[in-house]
């Protein structure tokens, strides 16, 4: 009587098993036709609830992105089997759904008994780097490179970790030790041809640049560093070549489109440098920034009017350094012989920049202009030569006269002023 128990049992067992891959089989078969939710349903009536038929559930979950549905069903799981595969798998959702922090538990209890798990440690280690634990972030990914020392994966990791440090020379190495395992590896050269960018050595960011272009003729992130290292090396046209194609790829930003306005500023070409400004513009109407740089454009094409309305617009708003637009905005009232509205953007000018050389100059020369009383005018021109004595000759040398001349015209009237 008892081996026919048995028997039954296993026969039971044995039906339901192949009843459960059956529609395990309907299941994926759905899914290749991309019928989530008739799985799903088919997966919810299924009787009994094994551990497989909640991972397979919470796997849908998870592809369609209801990290929170693929969570419970991979806990449900994780109660009928301790499953190291499945405890990862909740690790992933929990990450997934924003909740990073139980995700690390997870992983550390999964690591403490398998050391063993590469892929768990590495996503542990990105998880510690993105919640800035530094420290447990490198001797996750030194232990990785230890055991795995052909991977360029882990010492870009690592140098990673070291430039939260600002560790750079530490961090250069590591991403050269990165490079020089896979020199197709592009998030290494991407983060050299910065790093030597950063120290201003021009050959080897272009190298860089173009070991990734090379690779990659179409990524975005080398286009836009080819273009702002031709462009701060006055290579204008080369810039323009490469703000094209970024152009062609539909990659909008404000950066790009004011350089491809200074470009042709600078070429003297002021109609594609309107147009470029005015796209810059569009994606931000208050950047100030790019207001000033419509300002000089029109003031360049003698404009005035609207150089006026976009500096003005510039000033409205300006947040900080707003020193070049209160200059220009003097220089333009002053060529109106407007001295008095002049006078005061200048000592705006100056204000938010004492350090602006020409705005200083620019008060003295219009107080002197405007003033009767030329000590005024004195005290300004005085205080740019102690300032600014030998940075311009020809202003300094400009300033230096007319102080001996307003302390000449003093005294011939019977007064020494100092």
């Amino acid at each position: 009587m008892k081996k026919i128990i048995i028997t039954l049992l296993f026969i039971i067992i044995t039906l339901n098993t192949e009843a459960q891959s059956s529609v395990f089989n309907v299941v994926d078969s759905l899914l290749l036709k991309g019928n989530y939710q008739k799985a799903l349903v088919l997966l919810e009536n299924e009787t009994p609830k094994t551990t497989q038929v909640f991972d397979k559930i919470a796997t849908i979950n998870q592809t369609v992105g209801n990290y929170n549905k693929a969570i419970h069903y991979f806990e449900k799981a994780l109660k009928i089997e301790n499953s190291e595969e499945i405890k990862v798998k909740l690790g992933v959702a929990y990450n997934s759904a924003g909740l990073s922090s139980k995700s690390i538990l997870i992983y550390e209890e999964i690591i403490k008994k398998d050391t063993s798990n590469l892929l768990v440690a590495n996503s542990l280690g990105k998880l510690y780097l993105a919640k800035s634990k530094v420290k447990e972030a490198v001797q996750i990914f030194r232990f990785l490179n230890k055991n795995d020392s052909l991977n360029p994966n882990y010492p870009y990791q690592i140098a990673q970790c070291l430039a939260k440090q600002n560790k750079k020379l530490a961090m250069k190495q590591s991403y050269l030790k990165s490079y020089n395992l896979d020199t197709l590896h592009i998030k290494s050269i991407y983060e050299l041809a910065k790093f030597f960018k950063e120290l201003k050595y021009k050959d080897s960011t272009l190298l860089f640049i173009d070991k990734g272009l090379k690779i990659d003729s179409i990524n975005l992130n080398f286009l836009q560093l080819k273009a702002n290292v031709l462009y701060f090396l006055k290579n204008y046209k080369g810039a323009i070549e490469y703000l094209t194609k970024l152009d062609s790829l539909n990659f909008k930003s404000v950066n790009t489109y004011e350089m491809f306005g200074m470009c042709y500023f600078n070429l003297k070409e002021f109609d594609l440098a309107e147009h470029n400004f005015k796209r810059a513009l569009k994606l931000e109407p208050n950047n100030s920034k790019i207001s000033y740089r419509l300002g000089t454009l029109y003031y360049e094409k003698k404009e005035f009017k609207l150089a006026q309305l976009y500096i003005i617009q510039s000033i409205m708003y300006g947040r900080g350094d707003l020193d070049k637009q209160f200059l220009l905005a003097g220089v333009m009232a002053k060529e109106e012989f407007n001295l008095k509205v002049a006078i005061n953007y200048f000592r705006d000018a100056v204000k938010y920049n004492r350090d602006n050389v020409n705005a200083l100059f620019q008060l003295a020369f219009a107080s002197d202009s405007y003033f009767k009383d030329k000590k005024i005018a004195l005290k300004h021109y005085k205080d740019f030569v102690i300032r600014f004595e030998g940075k311009n000759k020809k202003l300094t040398d400009y300033a230096n006269s007319r102080i001996k001349q307003i302390r000449k015209e003093y005294f011939m009237k019977g007064e020494i002023v100092e």
